[in-house]
C-alpha cells in the first residue's frame, strides 16, 4: 500500500520523532510511506516530500488558526490533489492540517489545548465552542490516540466538540533509546527539553539547591529566549546546561544518570520519560499526564509528585524506595516490536473501516 503521513516539519517534536517511528515501520512492513508536508520545511525526515505551500505558519496555537481561518480552508481545498494516489491518509497533525479522510493521530487535544488544564477541564467556554465548529470535521473518523491519557482527554471533551469517532485505538511511541543492560550509574539528576521558560525551569531554579546534587539540563535552544534561559540556568551552583547536543551524547547522558526530571505538568505522552526508563533511570514525573499515568503507571515504575517542593525529597529517596531492574524491564511495553504490532492492527482497523463507508 502506499501511505501518505500528513505532518510539519517547523521543527523536531514529540510529534514528528511519532511520524517517523510510524513511517519506518511502515516501510518494515512493506508499505511506501510519502510524506504530505505543509509549511516551511526546517527538517528532512529522509522519506519522499510532497510539499504543500501554504499561506500561513505552522501553528501549535488554535488562536492563530482562527486569525488565519481563510488559509485554513485553504489548504483543506489543496490537500486532495496532493494524496489522490495514496492508499491511506494518516494525518499526524490535524489541529494544523484538516484532513478527515483517513485515521486521525491525537497527540493530547490539540485542537482546544492551550485553554484546556492538564485534566480537560475548560477555560474559555466562547473560544472552545468556536473551534469545535472548526474542527467538527473530524466527526465519525478513526482516533488514534498517543497515549491513555490523551484517550481520556478526547472522552471527555470531543462529544462536546460534538466529535464521535467512529473508531478508536491506542497507539504510543516506542522509546528511542534503550541498552542490553543497566548501565553503571552516576549521581547526577538528568532533565531534557527545549531551553525555554514554558518547560519549568523557573520551578527548577528555585528547588535546585535543595537537591544537593549535579542536574544537567540538556535540551534545544532554538527558542527566542533560549540565551536567556541558558544564562539563568547556569547562575545555579549546581546546574549544568548542555544546549543542542548530539544523539550520541544525549544516549550517554540518558545511560549514566541516577535519575530523571520531567517538569511538564500536561504532558500528552513523554518520549523523554519513556528513554529515561528503556536506560534504567529512574523517572521523576508530575501526577498529570501521559508520564504519570501510561509510562509510571501511577507509582509502578517511578516517582509522582503533586508540588515541586516535593522533587528534592523524592530524589533522595529513589534508590532505596524503587526497584531499578523492575523499572528496566517494563520499557518491554513500548519496545519498536510491540509498536509495529499495534500499527498493524490500527491498519487493519482502517482498511476495514474504508471498505464498511
Amino acid at each position: 500500500m502506499r501511505i501518505c503521513i500528513l505532518e510539519e516539519f517547523t521543527r523536531l517534536g514529540g510529534g514528528q520523532v511519532y511520524a517517523l517511528q510510524m513511517a519506518r515501520a511502515l516501510t518494515e512492513l512493506g508499505h511506501s510511506v510519502d510524506f504530505v508536508i505543509a509549511g516551511e520545511v526546517r527538517v528532512d525526515p529522509k522519506y519522499p516530500v510532497r510539499h504543500v505551500d501554504v499561506g500561513f505558519k505552522a501553528s501549535y496555537d488554535p488562536v492563530s488558526l482562527l486569525i488565519n481561518y481563510m488559509n485554513h480552508r485553504r489548504l483543506r481545498g489543496l490537500l486532495s490533489k496532493y494524496v489522490s494516489d495514496c492508499d491511506l491518509v494518516i494525518n499526524n497533525h490535524p489541529n494544523y492540517i484538516p484532513y478527515s479522510k483517513g485515521p486521525i493521530v491525537l497527540h493530547g487535544l490539540s485542537f482546544v489545548d492551550f485553554i484546556i488544564d492538564e485534566n480537560g477541564n475548560i477555560k474559555n467556554q466562547p473560544l472552545f465552542w468556536v473551534l469545535s465548529r472548526i474542527y467538527r470535521i473530524y466527526d465519525e473518523s478513526f482516533m488514534i490516540y498517543n497515549s491513555r491519557y490523551t484517550m481520556n482527554l478526547a472522552k471527555k471533551l470531543l462529544p462536546k466538540m460534538g466529535i464521535e469517532p467512529s473508531l478508536e485505538h491506542i497507539l504510543s511511541p516506542h522509546y528511542t533509546i534503550s541498552t542490553d543492560k543497566i548501565p553503571q550509574k552516576e549521581d547526577y539528576v538528568l532533565t531534557l527539553g527545549r531551553l525555554e521558560w514554558s518547560k519549568g525551569y523557573r520551578e527548577l531554579m528555585k528547588i535546585a539547591p535543595k537537591i544537593r546534587r549535579r542536574i544537567i539540563v540538556a535540551g534545544r535552544a532554538d527558542s527566542r529566549e533560549s540565551r536567556e534561559v541558558i544564562k539563568a540556568l547556569r547562575s545555579v551552583g549546581n546546574i549544568d546546561v548542555m544546549p543542542d547536543i548530539d544523539e550520541k551524547t544525549k544516549e550517554e547522558l540518558y545511560k549514566h544518570a541516577s535519575t530523571y526530571l520531567h517538569l511538564k505538568p500536561n504532558e500528552h505522552f513523554g518520549i523523554a520519560v519513556l528513554d529515561a526508563i528503556a536506560t534504567a533511570t529512574i523517572p521523576i514525573v508530575p501526577r498529570t499526564g501521559g508520564p504519570w499515568t501510561d509510562i509510571v503507571e501511577e507509582g509502578k515504575y517511578g516517582l509522582g509528585y503533586t508540588n515541586t517542593e516535593e522533587i528534592p525529597q523524592l530524589i533522595s529517596k529513589a534508590e532505596n524506595t524503587l526497584d531499578r531492574e523492575k523499572i528496566f524491564k517494563s520499557r518491554e511495553r513500548y519496545s519498536p516490536e510491540n509498536f509495529k504490532r499495534k500499527l498493524m492492527k490500527a491498519l487493519s482497523m482502517a482498511i476495514r473501516g474504508k471498505t464498511t463507508e
